[in-house]
């Protein structure tokens, strides 16, 4: 993997991931999810109301275990995904820069909107949402090399701030 973004539901992994194939680094982008609901064959939804929580975290970790092994690529984990300590270590030895996105809790909720497609968000109040983000946030800084504000910048803005972080990662590697 050449790059790695973590952070909770709506903070602009998926997006940013895509900007930055397309704009500079040209490198395959993988969206975890993605690959779940490519091995399970359904959508996260479905996964969930089937074998709850649980089945998707065990689907989620089997996922990401395969996509680190990739040589090139920036994958866009879910929101949930650091929270494990397996895939922290996974995260850790992927040998690539991970970058936590973040967003405060009124533009979390105003970016996911009714939460469709995402069974966490579906279920719960502003308030709860707040609280998971907060309850999550110490494992997205364990595994964070850079963190990044959201909530004010464009993902134009985000993926530049990401560009000029590897610029440097890199001639430090060097």
């Amino acid at each position: 993997m050449n790059l790695i973004l973590v952070g909770f539901m709506g903070s602009g992994k998926t997006t940013v991931s895509t900007l930055l194939f397309g704009e500079a680094l040209q490198q395959p982008v993988y969206d975890l999810d993605d690959e779940v609901e490519k091995a399970a064959c359904n959508p996260i939804p479905q996964i969930f109301a089937n074998d709850g929580e649980a089945g998707f975290r065990d689907l989620e970790h089997s996922a990401l275990k395969e996509v680190v092994k990739r040589r090139q690529g920036i994958l866009a984990t879910g929101g949930g995904t650091p929270v494990a300590e397996r895939n922290q270590r996974l995260l850790e030895h992927a040998q690539a820069p991970v970058i936590l996105l973040t967003a405060s809790p009124a533009e979390t909720a105003r970016r996911l909107g009714d939460g469709e497609g995402r069974p966490l968000a579906s279920k719960l109040t502003p308030v709860e949402l707040a609280d998971l983000q907060d309850a999550r946030r110490p494992a997205y800084d364990r595994c964070a090399d850079l963190t990044i504000r959201t909530d004010k910048l464009s993902p134009t803005a985000v993926a530049e701030l990401i560009i000029a972080f590897l610029r440097i990662h890199q001639d430090q590697s060097a």
